[in-house]
């Protein structure tokens, strides 16, 4: 990171950042061209790895690209605000961000399937113990994106 007195080291804040935004960018990549996707998601900690659960449909691009090639790159960012200023280089803009490298795989187990859909649930609803039917569950393909080397900014006035 270029700007290490903007990094942000404390895991709670970056946890606190997680809990409250609403969409990770995940870019992945086939044949040298990148590809990112907007994506809804629920999440948990094991130590200081980052565990997203991100759920779509059992086919499309993406899948396409994920079962070639597992690598991707994830950011979330939430807090812009333009930072006012008197000439226009002068501008700046206020924000927090994660980001980190990360490895996706298929999630086929129903009990796990079941827990990372809850995850998801209970990032947007604060419910977690939600009854998914049966016809549900097979029509939904379930990522998980292990991400370890988090790193997170915030930008300030």
């Amino acid at each position: 990171m270029r700007r290490n007195d903007r990094a942000i080291k404390d895991m709670d804040v970056i946890k606190d950042i997680i809990s409250k935004c609403q969409v990770v960018r995940v870019a992945m990549c086939q044949n040298n061209t990148p590809y990112v996707v907007p994506l809804n998601y629920g999440y948990e900690f094991n130590s200081n790895e980052l565990i997203l659960y991100c759920h779509c449909a059992n086919e499309g691009k993406k899948l396409d690209i994920l079962d070639k090639n597992p690598n991707v790159f994830i950011e979330i960012d939430s807090d812009h605000n333009l930072i006012d200023a008197d000439t226009p280089c002068a501008h700046g803009f206020e924000y927090f961000s994660i980001m980190s490298s990360g490895q996706v795989e298929f999630v086929h187990d129903l009990y796990d399937k079941i827990h990372g859909l809850n995850k998801i649930m209970e990032h947007y609803t604060s419910k977690d113990n939600n009854d998914f039917k049966d016809k549900i569950l097979n029509k939904v393909r379930l990522m998980k994106i292990t991400c370890s080397n988090i790193s997170a900014k915030r930008s300030s006035r």
